[in-house]
């Protein structure tokens, strides 16, 4: 098993008989590169997230609720990248951030993690069509 794969199992509770390590996915999906993608996931986003993290990701007006800011990966406590991403959107992270795997399929939640590094730093934007 890949350290990666072990530091995405650190992360997340351990709930006997649930099988958390199968629902993981191994490889990022292609929808993060999709424009497309980036403006579907924008939807569940504004549905799902907007309350903590506000609808432009910044996280500022919501005093209720300690979220990351989303366009400023360098502050994130569980990592950056596609996968990170995905597995804090449906397992949850820390104490603040919810798990979504009951309420969002694996497809949805791709299509928020490319909307997620759409409103990130440029260089990690999707670029496909």
């Amino acid at each position: 098993m890949t350290s990666f794969r072990l530091l995405l199992l650190a992360m997340i509770p351990f709930v006997p008989g649930v099988g958390v390590a199968a629902e993981i996915p191994t490889e990022t999906s292609s929808m993060v590169h999709s424009k497309s993608a980036a403006a579907t996931g924008k939807s569940y986003y504004l549905i799902n997230c907007q309350q903590c993290h506000d609808a432009d990701g910044r996280a500022l007006a919501n005093i209720d609720y300690i979220a990351a800011d989303l366009t400023t990966p360098s502050t994130w406590f569980y990592g950056t990248s596609a996968l990170h991403i995905f597995s804090s959107i449906k397992f949850g992270a820390g104490l603040e951030m919810p798990p979504f795997k009951d309420s969002l399929d694996d497809t949805t939640i791709w299509q928020i993690v490319a909307h997620v590094l759409n409103i990130g730093p440029k260089e990690g934007r999707p670029t496909e069509d």
